[in-house]
């Protein structure tokens, strides 16, 4: 599997969802995917991340042994690609009765934060959301949040997601 990821080029959308259809049938493969998140090449990591992701958005059960670290990883990553591809794992993953506070923390630090890329911020945001939405302290304390940001200093994508969270509160 490292081999077919670690190709520097450009890889293609179907080699990738090759990789994943071979992983999410195959347990061996999916650990090694997993472990492949851990990789020193950069761009076998991403890849193997961009797989996951795939998986993730078909199968989300198979992670869910892995929450805590993907959570975790995602939380601490520092390449943006591979930020962003966990955290879209992450919002794949079925809700927990409890939301996960250093996640949410994380999150609403992230929504603007000018640290992360737009598409993290995104995604951010509707973590937020997902984490807060059962919970009426947290949806008023995420609603406090969002109205306290104006709107016209954020990225298209980030205030797009900010008026579609208060619509929703």
């Amino acid at each position: 599997m490292r081999e077919k990821l670690a190709e520097k080029s450009s890889m293609s959308r179907a080699a990738i969802d090759r990789a994943a259809d071979e992983a999410a049938t195959d347990p061996e493969l999916f650990g090694e995917l997993l472990s492949l998140l851990d990789d020193d090449d950069t761009t076998v990591a991403w890849h193997a991340a961009w797989a996951l992701e795939k998986i993730a958005a078909r199968s989300p059960v198979l992670f869910a042994a892995h929450r805590a670290d993907l959570t975790a990883r995602a939380v601490a990553e520092r390449h943006s690609g591979i930020q962003r591809l966990l955290l879209s794992i992450v919002r794949y993953l079925p809700e927990e009765a409890e939301p996960d506070v250093d996640l949410l923390d994380f999150c609403l630090g992230g929504i603007f934060s000018a640290r992360l890329s737009i598409a993290s911020r995104s995604l951010c945001g509707k973590i937020a959301y997902s984490l807060c939405r059962r919970h009426e302290e947290l949806r008023e304390e995420l609603r406090a949040y969002m109205e306290s940001v104006d709107e016209e200093c954020l990225p298209t994508a980030v205030a797009s997601v900010r008026r579609s969270i208060l619509k929703k509160l």
